[in-house]
């Protein structure tokens, strides 16, 4: 497992705010969690036909979130992940259609999110999914 590799391309992308992967994670390959610079972000490694790879979920208030799988090749693949918005209707009827298919597609990626292990979520993701209203 390439985790120089994955570490490197995980930095590159949050050098900003100064957040890296957990040395002790990266060691252990144990899944894990980090808070900073107004971040949550969940990961977990793992291997496919492609090799090795870690995914991580990265939401922040003023931005949209994002589900990255990062190969340790250097490629990476953009995952599905909670939509921000939908657009709607005046319309009352499909109105509520486009609430329900929006809260329905989001849902089945919380599922998807919860199987990987990724069970924190912020108000604005539980918003999104119809945890809370």
């Amino acid at each position: 497992m390439n985790l120089e590799m994955i570490a490197s391309l995980f930095a590159k992308r949050f050098a900003y705010w100064d957040i890296t992967l957990p040395a002790e994670n990266l060691r252990s390959l144990f899944p894990g969690h980090m808070a900073k610079g107004g971040w949550l972000i969940q990961f977990c490694f793992g291997n496919d036909a492609g090799g090795a790879y870690l995914d991580y979920y990265a939401t922040h208030r003023m931005t949209d979130d994002s589900h990255v799988r990062l190969h340790e090749n250097g490629t990476y693949t953009e995952l599905d992940s909670l939509q921000g918005f939908f657009v709607t209707s005046e319309d009352p009827v499909e109105a509520a259609r486009l609430e329900e298919k929006f809260r329905k597609a989001n849902r089945k990626i919380m599922d998807d999110l919860v199987e990987k292990g990724f069970t924190l979520f912020t108000i604005n993701m539980a918003v999104r999914t119809g945890l809370v209203d």
